[in-house]
């Protein structure tokens, strides 16, 4: 097994193509909210933009790397060593953060620099 972070930038089109390409892959009972079936951790937002955390193996991998609208970004190895794909990371998962503290004032914290992980 493999972890992989995976990106995308246009859900519903994936949706679609998942459902065309490899159905067993995709519950979409609540079309309001369909689940990729894989082991994976919970998707990271931004607007259109998503990434997750897949846990596959390697024929899965090759089926995946047959989607087009979904692209692998790697491991968070690879990812981190190649100024490109770490670009795209970062444009999706914002480690820097502001919030409130109980006195009001606004402040800024830090997200660790890998987001999701699996036990």
């Amino acid at each position: 097994m493999i972890d992989i972070i995976t990106y995308c930038t246009n859900t519903d089109s994936l949706v679609i193509e998942l459902e065309s390409k490899f159905p067993a892959l995709i519950n979409v009972e609540d079309s309001e909210n369909p689940s990729f079936l894989v082991d994976k951790t919970p998707t990271v937002r931004n607007g259109a933009k998503t990434m997750s955390l897949l846990r596959v193996n390697e024929s899965r991998v090759a089926d995946l790397e047959t989607l087009e609208n979904l692209e692998i970004l790697g491991t968070f190895e690879e990812v981190f060593e190649d100024s490109v794909k770490k670009e795209i990371y970062d444009s999706v998962y914002i480690c820097e953060y502001t919030y409130k503290d109980e006195d009001g004032n606004e402040q800024t914290g830090m997200r660790p620099e890998q987001f999701g992980g699996f036990a």
